[in-house]
């Protein structure tokens, strides 16, 4: 799809450097290494195309801005957010109101809802049937940062995995001068943690105690990347929770990405995929009043996919995150047999991601 876009390139130009997945025990010693392959059938956990979200951010804008210059009006507007919608009686738009006054409010042709797993725009289109049960906990919980690159970082993706539920994770930047760290702590069973729960919603400072408290003396690196996260200015914290809901298009208004379909390790490429799609029904229709059979057609194209990749068992995060010293024996006993083998797919298969299928990209005649 994104050779079809233009945009293969770019994303090349802008890829991680990262070369492969090294799993480490709490020592610091190599227990697996599985190559980065750009092999569509047998994906392996790091893949051809790695690339920050800020980076990909970045080479979408640069593609609205090209556009502005070529005379599409395109407005980027920040600080705002939509604090409620009404599709109207007549089918004839959708009335939009915002919260912070940045954007007038207004009628739109169309509404596309991105806002992430926690979307209050999909709740204002789909009011009472937008359960919480379509929000499914994984129990995994997450904190990212940047560090400095010392001269013994290089480009492969450093996992160390500790008794606990506890994992450590290093991986290279494309810019030479920063490493990426993630922090996870995952429960044992794929549910909330109320104690979790208040800290993903506490404020900065809160969030980098609770961490510094659970990987104190973790191993490994812990205290570099304690150190860091003292210093660094890019730190946030989430639980990855998986989105399946029965619905995506209703009138005039969509979902897409992870307001409609969270799906760990392909989440991105689906989100992609499913813009794509939609613009592609909708470059199709010959006025506004087909919107809603575009968004409908859109559905029914990409649904397929979606649900085949996200027919997986999400209770691998637990077993790659062991609570006990037994777990995490076992775990390294599957990862070396992994390797040995050389079957990476089935790594994919754990963790959630991959597994493609025989679904093929539509073609708009673009």
């Amino acid at each position: 799809m994104i050779r079809r876009l233009g945009l293969e390139p770019e994303i090349k130009a802008r890829h991680t450097t990262e070369s492969g997945l090294l799993f480490l025990n709490a020592k610091g010693a190599t227990v697996a290494e599985i190559p980065a392959t750009g092999d569509a059938k047998n994906q392996s956990a790091s893949s051809e195309y790695e690339i920050l979200r800020g980076d990909l951010t970045a080479l979408l804008l640069d593609g609205v801005n090209e556009a502005k210059e070529k005379g599409t009006r395109v407005d980027v507007v920040y600080g705002e957010y939509v604090e409620s919608l009404e599709e109207r009686e007549d089918g004839t738009g959708v009335d939009v109101y915002f919260a912070n006054g940045k954007v007038a409010n207004q009628k739109f042709d169309v509404v596309v809802g991105a806002d992430g797993i926690a979307s209050k725009t999909r709740s204002f289109m789909f009011g009472k049937q937008d359960l919480k049960k379509f929000v499914q906990p994984s129990g995994l919980y997450i904190g990212f940062f940047s560090i400095p690159r010392i001269p013994e970082d290089d480009t492969l993706w450093r996992w160390c995995t500790m008794p606990g539920g506890l994992s450590m994770h290093l991986r290279p930047h494309c810019n030479g001068k920063t490493m990426g760290v993630y922090l996870t702590i995952c429960n044992a069973k794929a549910e909330r943690d109320p104690e979790l729960e208040d800290v993903v919603h506490a404020d900065l400072a809160a969030q980098k105690t609770y961490f510094r408290q659970r990987f104190d003396n973790a191993g490994w690196a812990s205290q570099r990347f304690l150190d860091g996260l003292d210093k660094t200015e890019d730190f946030y914290m989430s639980h990855w929770c998986r989105v399946v809901t029965p619905q995506w298009a209703k009138g005039r208004c969509v979902t897409l990405g992870d307001a409609a379909f969270a799906t760990m390790g392909i989440g991105t490429s689906m989100a992609m995929t499913g813009a794509y799609c939609i613009s592609g029904e909708l470059a199709k229709i010959e006025s506004s009043d087909q919107v809603a059979d575009a968004l409908r057609r859109y559905e029914e194209c990409f649904r397929p996919f979606v649900e085949k990749c996200q027919g997986r068992n999400i209770g691998g995060l637990q077993m790659a995150s062991p609570q006990s010293k037994w777990g995490l024996w076992v775990f390294h006993t599957v990862l070396r047999v992994i390797t040995v083998l050389r079957i990476p797919q089935l790594l994919m298969r754990l963790f959630g991601g991959g597994g493609k299928g025989e679904w093929k990209v539509p073609e708009y005649g673009w």
